[in-house]
C-alpha cells in the first residue's frame, strides 16, 4: 500500500509539472546534455569546464553540445536532445524564440530543462529551474559605475555610447533596458550611440574606432560602454590605437566594462577602465547550478530563478577582493 501510495503521488506531481519526480534519487548516475553557445567564447569555455567537472564530481554523466551563436543550430540540437532521453537537459538559451518549441516538447517528452547563463523569456512552466544573472540589474548598475566615474571628473554634461552582445533578444536587451532606465534620471548624460558586436571582441574593436572618428570633430565621446570585460578591453585595444587617453577627466575615454573578466581586472589596476561587475562569475555560478540539479534529482523543490551573488560594482576599491574569482 505504501509503494502504491509513493507512485500515486509521483504521478500527481509529474502531471502538475510536466516533469518526472526524482524524490530520493539523487544524482548519482544521471545523464545530462549540456547546451551551449561556442566554447571559443571564455566565458563559456570556462563555465563549460567548471560545469562539467563538478556535474561528474556529484556523480552525474555530462555530454556536452556547442552551437556558434547559431539559435537555428542550437533548436535542432535540443530535438535531437530530447530523441536521446537524458534525465536532464542543460541548457544555455542563445534565443527565446528558437528553443520554446522544443521546450514544450521536452515537457511533453517528461525530461526537465535546467537553464544557465541567460534565461528563457514566457519559459515559465516549460523549465525545472534557472541560474543567471540579473541582467537589468547589471545594465543598471554599469550605469552606475559610469555615472560615478564622470561626475568623479567634475563632468557635468556628456556624450556616452554603449558596444553591446547580441541586441536581438535575450542578455543583450536586458543589460541596455537596466542601463538606459538608469541613464534617464540624468539628463546632463546623452546616450548618442548603441551597436551589437554580437559579443565578438574584433567586431567590438572596429566598431570603437567608427565611434570614435564619428565624434572627433564634436570632441570625443566622454564614455563607452562595454557589455563585457572581452568588448570592453577591445575598446580599451582601439582607443590606444587611436591614441586616445583613458580616464575621467577632461578630453579622456571613461571605459566600462562587465563580467568580471581576467581583463576587466587588469585593466581597472592598470587605470586604463573604471569598472567591471561582480558577475557572472562561473565558479559560483557553475557550483550553485551543479547543487541545484542534485537538490532536483534529490526530489527538494528548486526556485524557478537563482542568480549570482552578490552583484556590484568592481572599481580600484576592491578589485583584490575580486581578483581570483574573475580570473578566466
Amino acid at each position: 500500500m505504501t509503494r502504491l501510495k509513493t507512485l500515486i503521488l509521483a504521478t500527481a506531481l509529474a502531471s502538475t509539472t510536466g516533469f518526472l519526480s526524482f524524490a530520493h534519487a539523487g544524482p548519482e548516475g544521471k545523464k545530462l546534455t549540456f547546451l551551449t553557445g561556442p566554447t571559443e567564447d571564455r566565458f563559456i569555455s570556462t563555465f563549460s569546464t567548471l560545469f562539467t567537472e563538478k556535474a561528474t564530481a556529484a556523480g552525474m554523466a555530462v555530454t556536452q553540445l556547442t552551437s556558434p551563436f547559431d539559435p537555428a543550430l542550437q533548436a535542432q540540437q535540443l530535438d535531437d536532445a530530447i530523441g536521446q532521453k537524458p534525465d536532464m537537459i542543460v541548457l544555455q538559451p542563445l534565443s527565446s524564440g528558437a528553443v520554446l518549441p522544443a521546450l514544450g516538447r521536452a515537457k511533453a517528452a517528461g525530461i526537465p530543462v535546467f537553464v544557465v547563463i541567460s534565461q528563457v523569456d514566457k519559459g515559465e512552466g516549460l523549465v525545472a529551474g534557472t541560474m543567471a544573472l540579473d541582467e537589468v540589474r547589471s545594465g543598471e548598475l554599469a550605469a552606475e559605475a559610469l555615472i560615478d566615474g564622470l561626475k568623479a571628473g567634475g563632468k557635468s554634461s556628456a556624450k556616452v555610447a554603449a558596444i553591446t552582445g547580441s541586441a536581438a533578444e535575450g542578455i543583450a536587451p536586458k543589460r541596455i533596458q537596466g542601463f538606459k532606465s538608469r541613464l534617464a534620471s540624468e539628463p546632463w548624460i546623452q546616450l548618442v550611440q548603441i551597436e551589437d558586436a554580437n559579443w565578438a571582441p574584433p567586431v567590438a574593436e572596429q566598431i570603437a574606432g567608427q565611434m570614435f572618428a564619428r565624434y572627433s570633430a564634436e570632441g570625443g565621446l566622454d564614455a563607452l560602454y562595454g557589455m563585457n570585460d572581452a568588448m570592453s578591453n577591445a575598446i580599451v585595444e582601439a582607443a590606444d590605437s587611436a591614441g586616445i587617453e583613458l580616464g575621467n577627466q577632461t578630453g579622456q575615454l571613461l571605459v566600462i566594462g562587465g563580467g568580471c573578466q581576467t581583463s576587466g581586472i587588469r585593466n581597472i589596476k592598470a587605470g586604463k577602465q573604471y569598472s567591471t561587475l561582480s558577475g557572472p562569475r562561473p565558479l559560483y555560478d557553475t557550483q550553485k547550478s551543479v547543487e541545484l540539479i542534485s537538490d532536483y534529482f534529490s526530489g527538494k523543490t528548486i526556485p524557478a530563478m537563482s542568480v549570482t551573488e552578490p552583484l556590484e560594482i568592481i572599481t580600484t576599491k576592491n578589485t583584490d577582493q575580486y581578483a581570483e574569482p574573475c580570473n578566466y
